[in-house]
């Protein structure tokens, strides 16, 4: 089943089944209140942490939508900072390191809205940021903190990795799909071009061989018409007639024949029953080029 999925589908839902399961300590917490527990259980959440629980997984959604598309949408710029935001956020108010896994699920994203560089500093600055959650929400030394923040987001590194590795495959994919359209195109082109030589050499030919000879019968047949009387005559007539009328025809089919051959509209038929991507490839493309 899982081999039926495209891999873009499948990072998105195994993102969104990390942050479903992030849910479930945060739900066991809130059943059973915080004097219920030992003192090592993390406090309940605020209302605000769910706010920004949810708020993570709406804008996961929102921003996955599109994974293994050309261009990404100004918007999700905007939605960025609020989708990391809210993982640190949820941390906050529940004071424990679970927005350090969300944060995890967010490498995912990333290398599919910023280019590498950029995705990874924002990356490890959003986990370097939890830090002092770890201090005052767990009791951490300042070391053992930042260690912890920095174990998280060399976690975060790898999935960030990962997640590119797959995007670059997908644009190679789409690459090639792109140049095997236009491959087929100029194939079509070729042969298309290979029969209007065809096409051409006969009409030439008929032109060259039948024309000339029905052109010198029919004036052969015009002067014997005028130098015989009577029923000979008759017949002559009817000769030049028949050699006229077979003259228009070969006329008409050489004129079939040399049907003129659109170069530019060539590409768009053969590439007419091909994937969107490749068409939109295609048309960026003139053919003079």
């Amino acid at each position: 089943m899982l081999t039926r999925l495209d891999h873009t589908r499948l990072l998105r839902y195994a993102g969104l089944f990390t942050w479903a399961l992030v849910g479930l300590p945060l739900l066991y917490t809130a059943q059973f209140p915080p004097e219920a527990l030992d003192d090592s259980q993390p406090p309940s959440m605020a209302w605000q942490g769910w706010v920004a629980y949810a708020a993570f997984g709406v804008l996961y959604l929102w921003l996955t939508r599109t994974m293994g598309g050309r261009r990404t949408r100004l918007a999700n710029y905007a939605l960025l900072p609020v989708f990391l935001g809210a993982a640190l956020a949820m941390s906050y108010y529940s004071l424990s390191g679970l927005g350090s896994i969300l944060l995890m699920v967010a490498a995912c994203v990333l290398p599919w809205l910023l280019p590498a560089g950029i995705g990874m500093l924002l990356l490890v600055a959003s986990q370097l940021a939890l830090a002092p959650i770890f201090v005052f929400g767990q009791q951490f030394g300042w070391p053992e903190a930042i260690l912890q923040s920095m174990l998280y987001a060399g976690f975060s590194v790898f999935v960030f990795v990962t997640s590119l590795v797959a995007r670059q495959q997908s644009q190679a994919r789409e690459d090639q799909r792109r140049l095997n359209a236009e491959l087929r195109a100029t194939r079509a082109l070729l042969a298309e071009s290979a029969r209007v030589n065809e096409r051409t050499r006969i009409s030439r030919e008929l032109h060259d061989l039948l024309g000339h000879h029905l052109t010198a019968l029919s004036l052969n047949l015009e002067v014997a018409g005028h130098l015989v009387e009577g029923a000979p005559r008759e017949h002559i007539n009817q000769a030049h007639t028949l050699a006229r009328l077979l003259l228009t025809d070969v006329r008409e089919a050489v004129s079939q024949l040399r049907g003129e051959f659109d170069i530019k509209a060539a590409p768009a038929n053969a590439a007419s029953g091909w994937p969107p991507s490749a068409r939109t490839g295609l048309r960026g493309k003139s053919p003079n080029r």
